[in-house]
């Protein structure tokens, strides 16, 4: 048939070329992205929370000083029980009764010498600050597979909707062609219900891929913060990436060496380590320098006003002996908290040795599937221009014709899916492995059109 021979590509990739010829590249969405995606800064702002726990823990090394001060009315009713005399006048010592005031102020001074949680929490400011590094250098490597899932995810939608819509096209066709043949003789009634049914199922396929489509845009403005419509799709024939190196252990090795994510999870456990430290901490001596200087005034009383000044300086000697159990709770509280951290250590090297051999397999394997794909689209080309000739004389049926073009729409499909996949791949194996980098990304963006 004409329609085949001639009109069934321009038909498919009508709708592709019908896209904006200016569209977005893919750096353009990461910079979108690195600007305005809320998970990259909320880390960003954890390393700077992170960062402050140093001189926090500094600061308890130096010495702390205040100053207090008070002020007061006093009203003072003295009565004597027992009337006395003064020895040295013979006069009767009075009661007292009336009002005055009292003011004072005291500077206080403390310098610690030797309290052992300190030195334990300038540690633990450390493997904090490290860990929270980490989850940014993890949270800045994941980004670049983020951006790139979602840009690819908005191509795979248009793709997905490109060929329903030729499809429905396509069917549409059959189904008017089926019912002149009707109308002739030249076909039954059930051809016809076979191809309305058919053209039913391609205009529920159409509705399904807009959704899709309208739901990748929105993922993609989750992390750009704003919309994007028209993105570059990649160049016809791009080349199939391989490993670099072809091995897979290697791969793996170098992703337990120096994945961010396993870095953040061994200095939790560093961390968890310290902790333990700083609650047997509370069995310790502590030893301080303590000084004041102080001056309180009456304004009066029995034996009239009077200032006391005081000066203080001395050492300050702490051992704890009886808590009720509670620094030996604590402890073993801590110990427990190891043993988590240590699990989920475990858990991060294994689950990140998994997502890196799977990305390896992923990479290779869909360059043997893009391949497989692209020999599947000559083979079911080649199947419905016969089975398009057989239907024309009689020897196939509409369902026939159907069943072949929709193999057909599958080939094509999944083909520029697997193309996405196969570029995806390369990026999760390098993320997985901790050496993903922007100069991955404008090697992917070379391969887009512009």
């Amino acid at each position: 048939m004409a329609f085949v021979k001639n009109g069934f590509f321009l038909i498919i990739f009508g709708f592709v070329a019908s896209w904006p010829v200016q569209a977005s590249d893919l750096l353009e969405v990461y910079r979108l992205a690195r600007g305005n995606d809320p998970q990259l800064w909320a880390q960003v702002a954890a390393v700077q929370a992170a960062l402050e726990a140093k001189p926090q823990a500094r600061a308890l090394f130096f010495p702390t000083v205040d100053i207090s001060s008070n002020f007061n009315w006093t009203t003072q009713n003295l009565t004597l029980l027992q009337q006395r005399v003064d020895p040295d006048t013979g006069f009767t010592i009075p009661g007292f009764k009336g009002s005055f005031i009292n003011y004072g102020y005291s500077l206080n001074l403390a310098q610690p010498i030797y309290q052992r949680e300190n030195f334990v929490l300038l540690k633990q400011a450390d493997a904090t600050i490290a860990q929270a590094r980490a989850n940014l250098v993890a949270e800045e490597q994941g980004l670049l597979v983020r951006a790139s899932e979602r840009y690819f995810g908005v191509l795979t939608a248009q793709t997905g909707l490109s060929f329903a819509q030729a499809e429905k096209e396509a069917i549409a066709k059959q189904l008017e062609q089926t019912k002149q043949r009707f109308e002739v003789g030249m076909n039954t009634i059930v051809d016809v219900n076979e191809a309305q049914a058919a053209y039913d199922l391609a205009v529920a396929q159409v509705i399904a891929a807009e959704n899709a489509l309208s739901n990748s845009y929105e993922q993609l403005r989750e992390v750009t913060g704003q919309y994007v419509r028209d993105l570059a799709d990649l160049k016809d024939n791009t080349p199939l990436l391989k490993p670099d190196p072809m091995n897979i252990d290697r791969w793996a090795e170098t992703a337990l060496q120096q994945n961010p994510q396993i870095d953040a999870s061994a200095a939790a456990v560093d961390n968890a380590r310290q902790e333990i430290q700083r609650q047997k901490s509370g069995h310790y001596p502590t030893l301080e320098v303590v000084g004041s200087k102080s001056t309180n005034v009456t304004g009066g009383g029995r034996f009239g006003g009077f200032q006391n000044d005081m000066d203080v300086i001395g050492l300050q000697f702490n051992l704890p002996l009886l808590q009720g159990g509670a620094v030996v709770s604590r402890t073993r509280e801590a110990q427990h908290q190891l043993k988590q951290a240590l699990e989920q250590l475990e858990q991060a090297r294994r689950q990140v040795f998994r997502q890196t051999r799977e990305a390896y397999l992923g990479v290779v394997s869909e360059a043997s599937q893009v391949k497989a794909l692209q020999q599947a689209i000559v083979s079911n080309q080649s199947s419905l221009e016969a089975t398009e000739a057989g239907f024309d004389v009689g020897t196939r049926t509409t369902v026939d014709v159907l069943n072949v073009r929709r193999d057909l729409f599958r080939a094509l499909r999944d083909h520029a899916q697997s193309r996405y996949e196969h570029l995806l791949d390369t990026l999760r194996l390098k993320q997985g492995a901790g050496i993903i980098t922007l100069r991955d990304l404008e090697e992917i963006n070379q391969l887009l059109q512009e």
